[in-house]
C-alpha cells in the first residue's frame, strides 16, 4: 500500500529510511496535506525555505497544543508547557525578537573561536578514555556536547547530572511524557539558587556573562530568562549529539567519502555542511497560519497546521542533483536544518564547531573506524532522528 502521511514513518518499510518515504510524497507535490496529521507537509527546499520566513505562518503554538490535549494530560504537562511557551523558538515578533536579543550577542563568532580549545580537550579526553571500541553516542557525542553545552548555559558539578539522558523537551511534549518534569523543577532549583547574582550582574559563570549586559538593559521575568537557558541547554545538546551519530554513520557506510575526508582534512568544514544535510537531526518542524494564503497551488486557511519537513526539502533533487548521494565536496550550506529567517537557530556555529572537531579527532586516531554492524537502533519518533547508540571497532 502507497504510503499518505507522515505517521507511515512509524512503519518497519520507512522506519530506518524517511528519506524513501518523502521521496514518494514528494512526487505528488511540493505541498500535500496530510489526513491523519492533520496538518499540511511541505516537502520540497523552495516552499521549506519560503515558508519559513512567511508572515502568515507562527511557531507560536504551544499554548494551543497543550488546549487540545487531554484533561488528564493537561496538568501534568503544564510545567512543561510553560517552559517552552517561553522560548523564543517558540514565539513571534515582537516578543520573538525580545527574547532573541537575551541570548544573541553573548552566542558571537568570538565566543565559539574561543571554545575550540575546550571543545578539543573535552574530545581528546573522551577518546583516551575509550577503548578499542567505543560507543559513538554514548562515549564520545552525548558526553561532549553535554559539557560544552553545561559550560556555555552555567550549569554547575552539583546540577550537572540533570543533563544525562536528556532526548530533547520537544519529544517530551508531543508524546505527552512528564519524564522530564522533575528534571526541569531541579534545574529551575539550581537556576533561581544564582538569579539575585546574575542580575546584580556578580555571577562568574559563562549564561550570566552571555546576558548579563541584556538584563540590564531590559526586564526579562525569570521565567523568560530560564526558559532561554532551558533551550541553549536542548537544542545545543540533543540535537548536536545526534548530528555528529549520523555523521559518522553516514560516513562509515560510505567508505569513498570518509576516504576522501581523511585524504583531504581541508574538507572537513565543507563536509559537515553536507552531512547535516544528508542526514538532519530534525526532520520536521511545525507552524500555524494566521491567515488564509496559497502556496504551491494549496490553499492555506487560517488556523491550519502546516509542517514543513526539513529532512525531505534537504534530498530535493532540484536544489541538489543526486540529492541522496554523500558528497563531501558538494556546497550544502543553504541546507534547512538551522532553519530559515528569523528562527535560524542561535548555537549553529557551536553545533558546527564540535561537529568538526569531533569527526576531525575521530577519523584521524583511527584509521580503521569500522561499524559494529549496520542495522542503528533509532529513538521511536518520526520527527527526531536520533540514534539510541553507534557502537564502533577503531582497529
Amino acid at each position: 500500500m502507497e504510503p499518505s502521511s507522515l505517521l507511515d514513518l512509524f512503519q518497519p518499510e520507512w522506519s530506518n529510511d524517511p528519506y524513501a518515504l518523502y521521496r514518494v510524497l514528494r512526487d505528488r507535490g511540493p505541498v500535500l496535506w496530510d489526513d491523519y496529521m492533520r496538518t499540511w507537509v511541505v516537502l520540497s527546499h523552495e516552499h521549506v525555505a519560503a515558508l519559513s520566513k512567511h508572515e502568515q505562518l507562527s511557531g507560536a503554538r504551544i499554548d494551543e497544543f497543550h488546549r487540545q490535549l487531554p484533561a488528564e494530560s493537561q496538568g501534568r504537562m503544564a510545567p512543561l508547557a510553560k517552559a517552552l511557551a517561553d522560548m523564543m523558538l517558540f514565539n513571534e515578533p515582537p516578543r520573538h525578537t525580545r527574547l532573541r536579543k537575551l541570548i544573541r550577542p553573548g552566542l558571537t563568532p568570538r565566543l565559539i573561536r574561543s571554545m575550540r580549545e575546550e571543545i578539543l580537550a573535552v574530545t581528546t579526553d573522551l577518546l583516551d578514555r575509550a577503548g578499542p571500541a567505543l560507543d559513538v553516542i554514548g562515549d564520545l557525542s552525548e558526553p561532549l556536547s553535554r559539557t560544552v553545552i553545561a559550560r556555555i548555559a552555567g550549569v554547575g558539578p552539583d546540577a550537572a547530572h540533570l543533563l544525562e539522558d536528556w532526548q530533547g523537551l520537544l519529544h517530551e511534549f508531543f508524546t505527552q511524557s512528564s519524564a522530564q518534569t522533575r528534571r526541569i523543577q531541579e534545574l529551575r532549583e539550581a537556576f533561581d539558587e544564582n538569579s539575585r547574582r546574575r542580575r546584580a550582574g556578580t555571577s562568574d559563570d559563562l549564561f550570566s556573562e552571555i546576558i548579563s549586559d541584556q538584563l540590564q538593559r531590559d526586564s526579562f521575568t525569570d521565567d523568560e530568562v530560564f526558559a532561554n537557558f532551558l533551550l541553549l541547554i536542548d537544542a545545543g545538546q540533543a540535537t548536536t549529539t545526534h548530528m555528529i551519530g549520523n555523521a559518522v554513520l553516514a560516513l562509515l557506510r560510505d567508505p569513498a567519502q570518509l576516504a576522501l575526508l581523511r585524504a583531504d582534512p581541508s574538507l572537513t568544514r565543507n563536509a559537515v555542511d553536507e552531512l547535516i544535510r544528508y542526514d538532519s537531526s530534525v526532520q520536521f518542524t511545525t507552524r500555524m497560519a494566521l491567515d488564509d494564503f496559497t502556496v504551491a497551488g494549496q490553499r492555506i486557511s487560517r488556523g491550519d497546521s502546516v509542517t514543513l519537513v526539513l529532512g525531505a526539502g534537504n534530498r530535493d533533487p532540484l536544489r541538489y542533483p543526486d540529492p541522496d548521494r554523500l558528497d563531501v565536496t558538494r556546497k550544502a550550506s543553504d541546507h534547512l536544518s538551522f532553519g530559515h529567517g528569523i528562527h535560524y537557530c542561535l548555537g549553529a556555529s557551536l553545533a558546527v564547531a564540535e561537529m568538526e572537531i569531533a569527526l576531525s579527532e575521530l577519523i584521524t586516531r583511527y584509521p580503521r573506524l569500522e561499524l559494529v554492524n549496520d542495522d542503528p537502533d533509532w529513538m521511536d519518533s518520526i520527527n527526531f532522528r536520533f540514534l539510541k547508540t553507534l557502537p564502533v571497532t577503531c582497529g
